[in-house]
């Protein structure tokens, strides 16, 4: 059943907070600026029927698209580094998942939180990614002609199992 809306404050795209795996990528939750939450598509069954357009039935599998969140470069390019050192480790290592390591052993995915604020700053919901792994760092664009005012920004995208709205 669904409920009445009481609540008219609407959503503030500047009220979210991003949390990867503190200890082992700590710059990615400090310079995330923006974060697209991905969509989601339930892939419908077709039937077909002749001389008319098929179908479509209520599908049994969903499609989970890609996590983009676009990062602040500092310069250190943390950050960057972070995610880049991940991504060789999924090539260079064999997989660990959470229960496969011991302290000197990061882990082969990460659950992503990504926590949606309300205009007091209090959490109102998360949403969280899990087991998520990176599939692409963007590129990154240094100017010499840019204002400076700007911050040099690069995007990154995951592939996870699930979203859970918790």
């Amino acid at each position: 059943m669904a409920t009445l809306t009481t609540n008219i404050n609407y959503l503030q795209p500047t009220s979210f907070k991003l949390l990867i795996d503190r200890e082992n990528y700590p710059n990615l939750e400090f310079f995330a600026q923006s974060v697209a939450h991905p969509d989601l598509t339930l892939i419908p069954s077709e039937l077909q029927y002749r001389k008319v357009r098929n179908i479509p039935l209520p599908g049994g599998t969903l499609d989970y698209g890609e996590l983009t969140a676009n990062i602040i470069l500092d310069e250190d390019m943390n950050a960057y580094t972070e995610i880049h050192d991940w991504m060789r480790r999924l090539i260079d290592n064999p997989l660990k998942g959470p229960l496969d390591r011991d302290d000197s052993t990061v882990p082969s995915t990460a659950d992503i939180t990504l926590t949606i604020l309300n205009s007091h700053n209090n959490k109102v919901k998360s949403i969280r990614y899990n087991e998520a792994v990176p599939v692409n760092i963007g590129s990154i664009s240094f100017e010499a002609t840019a204002s400076g005012t700007e911050f040099i920004t690069f995007p990154v995208s995951f592939r996870y199992t699930i979203f859970e709205l918790i």
